[in-house]
């Protein structure tokens, strides 16, 4: 929040005359804007959705080790899920666990016959970029004695040729493979 005041208005006015009282006060305006800006920012690092160095101190409490080539994004992501991990697993708590990491839907299949949970990603396309992450986590609360096994939406052929009738639609279309990749068909 930028601080919008002046030391000058919080005086008697004779003030406004004395060249050094006004640069006294300006010096001193300028460094509670500085403080102000630093308390705000220290108030983001308080939220997991909002830290950026703080970020730090919320992996080690969560025992994550910190990867700076990640991005904020994902390192927050992670931070969410281990906070969510916490608790009885069931369907659900997985549920909440993984579409922390993935940052989007993800369906819980249970074959309980088969000992297996299948966690299907629903809401895009490919393989998440942080998927190595959403497993690690995953292993360390599912219990042992189960499987688990993910599955991804991919734009098949089938699905682009009821898109495109040719080759050359898709052209026409203007699309980059990424995007057509992704879900944009």
């Amino acid at each position: 929040m930028p601080y919008n005041r002046n030391l000058i208005d919080y005086v008697p006015p004779y003030y406004n005359d004395l060249l050094e009282s006004r640069e006294i006060l300006s010096a001193e305006d300028a460094e509670f804007e500085r403080l102000n800006a630093s308390i705000d920012d220290l108030l983001l690092q308080f939220n997991v959705s909002t830290a950026t160095w703080g970020l730090r101190e919320w992996e080690r409490i969560c025992g994550i080790t910190t990867d700076a080539s990640k991005t904020l994004g994902e390192r927050r992501s992670n931070v969410k899920a281990r906070l969510r991990g916490a608790g009885v697993v069931t369907a659900e708590h997985i549920k909440n666990v993984a579409d922390g990491y993935y940052g989007g839907e993800t369906e819980i299949i249970e074959r309980n016959s088969e000992y297996t949970i299948v966690v299907k990603f629903t809401s895009s396309y490919g393989v998440p970029s942080n998927l190595s992450d959403l497993q690690a986590v995953l292993r360390e609360i599912i219990p042992a004695h189960l499987a688990i096994e993910y599955e991804f939406k991919f734009v098949t052929y089938h699905i682009l040729k009821g898109a495109y009738a040719t080759y050359d639609d898709v052209l026409a279309s203007g699309k980059t493979y990424d995007e057509i990749r992704d879900g944009g068909v």
